[in-house]
């Protein structure tokens, strides 16, 4: 599944060119500052249909900062999946029956190589009117079985320093539709393939 430009899960100070967060959940996302951040607090939540895997390396993180005096410098990061079952176990409610939630995190490398960025970036009077945005794409996922005639939907969910909690940041986006707008001749079974026997699915937790 390579769909990460229409699902659009944009934040910061771009973040109202992304139509599809709910005006609810705009007041909690405006709080969330690029260049101050804790990065080791960030957590994103991807749920799917219980069928639908999120495959590893498909979830990602860039942070882009935008000179005063133009340009564009980005660096982009591989989130991997939370495994710590007291993190887990302390989830609110995310997950509906016939979902799979997954939650992803920064690596303590990354967190430091991206703090370190932000350093250079924006730290200093120098660098005081650059701007920033952090942007995340879920682009690869697997099936366990055949697609049914429902409708393939993903939800998503961000949690930083600022947020405190799980903000909503998009709520049964239509995979289909954006595989379509892609590519009106690519269907969503070629998009999202069978999972390879054996491989090692991500995933958190389900609900019957």
């Amino acid at each position: 599944m390579r769909i990460a430009s229409p699902v659009c899960l944009l934040l910061a100070s771009l973040l109202a060119g992304c139509g599809h967060v709910p005006l609810t959940s705009l007041p909690k996302l405006a709080k969330i500052d690029i260049k101050t951040t804790d990065l080791s607090q960030l957590r994103a939540g991807i749920s799917l249909p219980a069928d639908i895997r999120p495959l590893p390396g498909g979830v990602t993180m860039t942070i882009a900062a935008l000179p005063k005096d133009g340009g564009r410098h980005e660096r982009k990061v591989v989130l991997e999946e939370v495994r710590d079952a007291t993190e887990l176990a302390s989830l609110p409610v995310l997950i509906a029956p016939g979902r799979h939630f997954t939650l992803f995190k920064l690596s303590s490398a990354d967190v430091a190589r991206l703090g370190a960025f932000r350093e250079e970036m924006f730290a200093g009077p120098q660098q005081s009117g650059n701007r920033g945005s952090l942007s995340l794409g879920a682009d690869k996922a697997c099936r366990l079985g055949e697609l049914s005639a429902k409708p393939v939907t993903m939800t998503g969910y961000l949690k930083t320093s600022e947020t405190q909690d799980y903000v909503l940041l998009m709520r049964d986006f239509d995979l289909t539709e954006a595989v379509r707008a892609i590519d009106p001749k690519v269907d969503l079974a070629t998009a999202i393939p069978a999972c390879e026997p054996g491989i090692g699915l991500t995933g958190s937790r389900a609900a019957p």
